[in-house]
């Protein structure tokens, strides 16, 4: 028997014959795949048109947008000047209060002396004292 030279070819190696129909028609996976694609990029170009009517309408609204943007910005800067007017007013007010805290605190002192002095046929009836 003689010896065959095998060194760099591999005898499996050898090429295959594609099937004839295959380059005909391809199979159904080739025609899956195409369907997606197809399928992606028609929601592509869907999202695309919508982002275009997007930017439309943000561009034909821009002067509107910006004019209440500025309305804005003076509302802000008046109620900004209303807060500080009311901070400052705010001592002014707790000044007042004082004096009422005081006269208010005096007054639970003299209910609190009178309440053990009382009994309960002395209370109104609205206090728990029932009726005369």
């Amino acid at each position: 028997m003689a010896k065959r030279s095998t060194i760099g070819e591999n005898p499996l190696d050898a090429p295959v014959a594609e099937n004839p129909l295959d380059t005909m028609l391809p199979g159904p996976g080739a025609a899956n795949r195409t369907a997606r694609v197809e399928e992606r990029l028609e929601l592509l170009e869907a999202g695309l048109a919508g982002l275009q009517a997007e930017a439309a309408r943000v561009k034909r609204l821009g002067p509107e947008i910006s004019g209440e943007a500025v309305q804005l910005k003076t509302e802000m800067a008046s109620l900004k000047g209303e807060v500080a007017r009311l901070q400052a007013a705010l001592p002014l007010l707790e000044a007042e209060l004082a004096p009422l805290k005081a006269e208010v605190a005096g007054l639970k002192a003299d209910m609190a002396q009178l309440r053990p002095r009382m009994t309960p046929s002395d209370l109104p009836w609205w206090m728990g004292g029932g009726k005369k």
